[in-house]
């Protein structure tokens, strides 16, 4: 990142971070219905939600803003790391929840009797309020003796009620890539899919990332959110990748504004072709990925 990047746009962070963070958390019209679904399905009891969406639509990101809404009512676990043994998973929980300290495991003998699972059912069982939220991201990465222990979750209950709620943040299945098991494809009361931005979204979503940032309204004209949406696709990943190196070379020769030939200039620099309008699926190289 060149010198001054932020400081010449008066920002304190940098607004297009690949970083999940609930506070840019932008409520687009598909984020809005998948946030909205997803509460009323929660309020409602249901065991077990789905969130799906492409790579790079924003899933973590809802996730996070979801565990801060519940997290005032209720304890939450979010489980990032979704390649967990079933004891490993259960461990978290338990910490997570509130039956284990954290950074200890508990008496978990060979007996098996404090093994996690039970630590965890007795803690469900013994609680009172709201039941317990816990979201795990990427979950099509599950092994399938972890999904095992998701679903046996889900069935705890006492007067028909669940004692633990979880929510599944996954990719789509595609061609060649993981998918989720039919046990828990059946399994879903409720299940939520996220989209890519639409055109007219591109603009607010830039001027909202750039105020959480703290910074002003920054100039981007018709044309240039146009070069951006149709290299994009309106992926939010995309789009912040994009903008990261367009603030860099915008900051570099002094501009306040965000042109076209900034855009194409960073796509070329990430190996971008333009997509589409209302792809819902791209396959970048592992660069612009991780850039």
């Amino acid at each position: 990142m060149p010198p001054g990047y932020e400081s010449f746009f008066g920002l304190f962070e940098r607004p297009f971070s690949l970083t999940p963070d609930a506070r840019y958390h932008f409520r687009s019209r598909t984020h809005a219905r998948a946030l909205a679904g997803l509460s009323t399905g929660l309020a409602r009891g249901a065991p077990l939600l789905l969130l799906t969406g492409d790579l790079g639509t924003g899933k973590s990101t809802l996730c996070r803003a979801l565990a801060r809404t519940f997290q005032r009512d209720t304890r939450v676990s979010y489980v990032t790391n979704a390649l967990l043994s079933p004891d490993e998973l259960l461990v978290r929980l338990c910490q997570d929840l509130g039956a284990v300290p954290l950074g200890e495991t508990g008496d978990l003998d060979e007996s098996g009797t404090a093994d996690p699972g039970q630590q965890l059912a007795s803690l469900l069982r013994n609680r009172a309020g709201r039941p317990p939220l816990v979201l795990i991201d990427e979950a099509h990465l599950l092994p399938r003796l972890t999904v095992d222990s998701v679903l046996g979750l889900t069935a705890l209950e006492a007067d028909g009620r669940p004692l633990v709620q979880i929510v599944l943040a996954a990719q789509p299945p595609a061609l060649g890539s993981p998918t989720l098991p039919r046990a828990i494809e059946d399994s879903v009361v409720h299940r939520a899919r996220l989209t890519p931005l639409d055109r007219d979204e591109c603009g607010p979503y830039i001027q909202h990332r750039f105020h959480v940032a703290g910074g002003g309204p920054i100039g981007i004209g018709a044309r240039t959110v146009d070069v951006l949406f149709a290299l994009s696709g309106g992926i939010p990943r995309l789009v912040n990748l994009l903008c990261e190196r367009a603030l860099q070379e915008a900051a570099a020769v002094g501009i306040r504004r965000l042109e076209p030939s900034m855009f194409e200039t960073a796509a070329s620099a990430l190996d971008l072709q333009r997509l589409r309008a209302r792809r819902f699926r791209w396959f970048g190289n592992q660069r612009a990925a991780q850039a």
